[in-house]
């Protein structure tokens, strides 16, 4: 029985995260891609992150049942011991291909992956320079592996190259970046980080979580479009976002994959990818191979919301992808209108606030999916100025 006084700390929390407008709970839904049907109604998903709308394609889904019928429903142990396939080892090859590297290590989920892989590289006579934005998986990483740990101000290569400067260390200097950051659409200068993490002797690891998929040849991320020799050490990626399914993986030099084998907690106590995973995953990037163009018309169409908003007069960052922030500030008025325009117009618009975004950031963020129609983006935007303008 929890003693009463421990019973009241958990139940005056709550009530502080309540009164921020920052309570949370969890919301059953049929399926999450861009279009659902709830109620016999339909809803339009702009919070879903089934960018390429991959989680319902029937190639998909027949292999990833394909998967099951040939390798069972699960991995039924870590890699280590009995839990590697061939599966796995072959879709780590076919990954490692398309992203014209040594080699790729799956994990468990993109998160499991970024834990794993900055912990593991890094430790406590090192040195870890992180983009103050960087995903949560990344900043966790980075405590756990007790190295001394510089959050550089969002995208401010002058503040890293200071920090930088001053650096005492005689381990190693890391330097981590998301590419495309989830909240606010932005895009990293990767290039630019590669130049100053050679200058100064660092590795660069760069998460393209957001990415994978949509740029770059094949899907394989921001950081494919630079010259070979300014790419990063470590690129991670994920099968959870624009290629429908779940798991994450590391792209990597043979030498990394190694050590990550050998030192990454989160690779080597975790169960192994269920195939199923794998088995959809490797169609999903077939898929993107194939098609060759579903990362423009993705990014067609969310300019088009983009426009449609700007026109209308919603304030908005410039263009720069397929998530589109609209902040609002106020973590109760946010709410306020997430919830009017699920209720009164079928639209899923999640807010997000802190701490997932900054203090005084709360925001819609509106995912575009290759669900969403040219009418659907339309409908949307004037829906939203509607009611931004009635709250």
């Amino acid at each position: 029985m929890m003693d009463k006084y421990i019973k009241k700390s958990f139940e005056n929390e709550l009530k502080n995260i309540t009164k921020k407008g920052l309570f949370r709970s969890l919301k059953t839904m049929y399926s999450a891609d861009g279009k659902i049907i709830s109620n016999n109604s339909k809803i339009l998903n702009f919070s879903s992150n089934d960018y390429l709308n991959l989680s319902n394609n029937k190639e998909v889904k027949s292999a990833s049942i394909k998967a099951i019928e040939k390798y069972g429903c699960g991995a039924t142990g870590s890699r280590l011991i009995s839990g590697h396939r061939a599966i796995h080892e072959r879709v780590e090859n076919e990954i490692a291909e398309l992203f014209e590297s040594e080699s790729c290590l799956i994990f468990g989920s993109g998160f499991l992956s970024g834990l794993g892989v900055v912990s593991a590289l890094a430790d406590k006579n090192d040195e870890i320079y992180s983009d103050k934005l960087n995903h949560a998986s990344l900043i966790d990483g980075s405590l756990i592996s007790r190295a001394k740990c510089y959050r550089f101000k969002h995208k401010d290569l002058n503040h890293l190259e200071r920090l930088l400067k001053n650096s005492t260390t005689k381990g190693k200097k890391i330097i981590i970046s998301d590419s495309l950051f989830s909240m606010d659409g932005d895009i990293a200068p990767i290039e630019d980080l590669a130049k100053i993490a050679k200058k100064n002797s660092a590795m660069l690891i760069i998460d393209e979580a957001h990415a994978v998929g949509i740029y770059g040849k094949n899907g394989a991320g921001i950081s494919s479009m630079l010259s070979k020799e300014n790419r990063p050490d470590v690129i991670l990626g994920t099968f959870s976002k624009a290629l429908g399914g779940y798991g994450g993986f590391a792209i990597s030099s043979k030498l990394i994959r190694d050590y990550l084998i050998n030192r990454s907690r989160s690779f080597i106590f975790s169960t192994g990818l269920p195939p199923v995973c794998l088995g959809g995953a490797e169609k999903a990037f077939d898929i993107v191979k194939e098609k060759g163009s579903l990362g423009s018309e993705l990014l067609g169409k969310a300019k088009l919301l983009h426009e449609y908003l700007v026109d209308l007069g919603v304030e908005m960052n410039k263009f720069e992808s397929h998530i589109l922030p609209v902040c609002i500030g106020d973590n109760l008025k946010t709410v306020a209108l997430s919830k009017k325009l699920l209720n009164d117009f079928n639209i899923l618009c999640v807010a997000i606030r802190p701490p997932t975004v900054p203090e005084g950031t709360a925001r819609l963020r509106l995912s575009v999916s290759l669900a969403h129609s040219d009418n659907d983006l339309k409908y949307t935007a004037e829906k939203i100025k509607l009611c931004m303008d009635s709250l």
